[in-house]
């Protein structure tokens, strides 16, 4: 063939590339798109707060700070000042930091929060949070593609995970929480890609694969230590932002580090032959010294652990350097670790061996009920088909050596050490404890996915329909089968809070009939009262009365109000408080409870 036609063949499979990775391209951004509507879709559904999200925006924008005076009246307008940033107060940093650091959580989510809400002034709405959480989620979705791609994933797949990810009830409910989290997984996900590409660059300089182990085809140059030193410090910068977002990031840099510096120290030949006459053949296979020395492969290899010891120090030295400069932005962090009050609680549940079994198999189920919808155990069974067939059957031995057996088992190892150390310490709160599992949530769905389609096509083969292999197929369908089922029928998105819009409505409705709101607190626990903020904020002010003291009520515009609104803190004494204010209105009666929730109870007088 002329060398004008092979140039020719050459350009034109190449325009074809880039026509079908556009093609690519703009079909991940549709799912994108289609994504971030079907997020806010669920956020217009968002009707209350948890009390952590009140934190969010009450430690990102306090100005004077709560107080809890008794039998006063209080303006809502102050209450409403410890949620916004006020005219001429954004962009107060300082202030967020110095506030993070009274409590147990460091301050880069806050800081986010923040300058939104700066760019928002006098504005308090749940908005603020969501958009916040929305950023992280498209980043997090453009870092997952591409962590799909760098351990071999087709398009096909990754389409499929894509479509996993976004539409998922638990990464849904991520971006609801207005926490951390949802950026906690950003930098999970940031440091097992670059670990990924770090590891295809030093496989590069290696001949062999995970099967019959590597040998050193080429000395380590100077563009193998330019690349692996760029890698290390991007991998340190984005341990500095994970570990500033949530401390559980110091968990996952560990094991994830752990896994990869013991990969890369035994990067040996896994069978040791030495080249025997044929008069030597009884002595092959002898484990000795001699035998040793005369293998020139292993010689070579092991020769070079002492040269990869030295990169694993230099990349070690990276992450202590990461640790040095996070704790030299927030030196709050090291209290807050071994002295606060979280990191104490999270040391006492490490170390109680009695509970491991109980915390597995909660959080265990937490992964079966909301990220797969009861179906975890088809995941597992096509799993294990999948590692059977790699291993013994000949039609799918084939995949072995496009497998990124090295990549798939550091994410594997990685996001099960994560899980387990954080099952192990984490809070039990109930379906909410979801949270601290979220970060890993897009790797479980990843390594699901991969061997999911390889476990289908053990079974059924590698046949075709419609051009798309029918493995491929029934990933989509097995997948699709869990979101739906998750999102429809289980109804597993959290933090929607539907619940509190009648309680809104209620206060709505007493505010519109002039009714006195009474607040009774508990004054053993009044932060609690931020549990109702978004029903107290309806009120123009507030009657504050602390339960503890039973002396009568002699304020006027209660003794005069044709209606009382009465919010009371659920305690020992609330009876009795109870029986204090109606004495004060002698002309009211009760009315009845109208709700209940979270430690509170709202009753009615008129």
């Amino acid at each position: 063939m002329p060398k004008s036609e092979v140039s020719n063949n050459q350009g034109d499979r190449k325009l074809l590339m880039k026509i079908k990775s556009k093609k690519y391209s703009l079909i991940l951004l549709l799912i994108l798109i289609i994504q971030v509507a079907f997020i806010c879709f669920f956020g217009v559904q968002k009707a209350g707060f948890h009390q952590d999200e009140y934190y969010s925006y009450f430690s990102s924008n306090r100005s004077l700070g709560f107080y809890y005076p008794d039998r006063e009246w209080v303006d809502t307008d102050t209450i409403r000042d410890e949620f916004v940033v006020k005219n001429g107060e954004g962009f107060n940093y300082g202030l967020v930091h110095l506030v993070q650091s009274w409590d147990v959580h460091p301050p880069l989510f806050y800081d986010l929060l923040h300058t939104a809400c700066s760019l928002t002034p006098e504005v308090f709405s749940k908005w603020q949070g969501i958009v916040v959480n929305l950023i992280a989620f498209v980043i997090s979705f453009v870092i997952l593609n591409k962590l799909a791609k760098s351990i071999g994933m087709s398009k096909e797949l990754r389409i499929i995970l894509m479509l996993a990810y976004g539409f998922n009830p638990m990464t849904i409910s991520c971006v609801l929480f207005i926490r951390m989290y949802m950026w906690l997984t950003v930098f999970v996900l940031a440091s097992a890609y670059l670990h990924m590409k770090l590891i295809s660059l030093i496989k590069k300089y290696y001949a062999g694969n995970e099967l019959k182990g590597f040998v050193l085809d080429k000395p380590f140059d100077a563009a193998f230590k330019k690349g692996f030193v760029s890698y290390v410090v991007a991998i340190a910068i984005v341990s500095i932002l994970g570990f500033l977002t949530q401390y559980y990031y110091l968990v996952y840099m560990c094991v994830m580090g752990l896994s990869f510096a013991i990969w890369f120290l035994f990067l040996m030949p896994k069978n040791r032959k030495k080249k025997n006459d044929e008069t030597d053949k009884d002595n092959t296979g002898v484990l000795n010294i001699e035998n040793i020395l005369g293998d020139e492969e292993f010689v070579q290899q092991a020769a070079s652990m002492a040269e990869r010891s030295k990169y694993i120090l230099v990349y070690v030295l990276g992450g202590i350097v990461a640790l040095g400069i996070s704790l030299a932005i927030y030196p709050s962090a090291l209290s807050h670790i071994f002295r606060g009050y979280r990191g104490q609680e999270a040391a006492e549940a490490f170390s109680n061996m009695s509970n491991i079994w109980e915390r597995f198999v909660f959080f265990l189920g937490l992964v079966n009920d909301y990220l797969f919808s009861g179906m975890l155990w088809l995941i597992i069974v096509l799993a294990v088909i999948a590692l059977i067939a790699l291993f013994f059957m000949l039609r799918v031995k084939g995949e072995k050596d496009k497998l990124h057996i090295a990549h798939i088992r550091i994410l594997f190892v990685s996001a099960l050490g994560y899980f387990f150390i954080v099952a192990k310490t984490a809070l039990l709160l109930g379906d909410t404890s979801n949270r601290y599992e979220m970060p890993i949530y897009p790797i479980v769905l990843l390594v699901s996915a991969y061997f999911t389609r390889i476990g289908i096509r053990a079974i059924v083969g590698n046949r075709s329909f419609a051009k798309v292999q029918i493995p491929v197929l029934g990933a989509l369908l097995i997948f699709a089968i869990i979101t739906v089922k998750g999102l429809a029928i289980d109804q597993n998105v959290l933090f929607l809070y539907p619940e509190d819009k009648e309680r809104v409505e209620f206060s709505e409705e007493m505010k519109a009939e002039d009714a006195r709101a009474v607040v009774i607190y508990n004054s053993a626990t009044p932060d609690n009262i931020w549990r109702l903020t978004d029903e107290l904020l309806v009120y123009d002010k507030l009657y504050y009365v602390n339960s503890d003291n039973l002396e009568a009520i002699d304020d006027s515009e209660i003794a005069n109000a044709d209606i009382l609104a009465i919010y009371v803190a659920d305690n020992d004494n609330r009876d009795n408080i109870l029986n204090v204010l109606m004495k004060a209105n002698s002309n009211a009666s009760w009315t009845g409870k109208i709700s209940q929730k979270d430690m509170w109870t709202v009753y009615e007088m008129q």
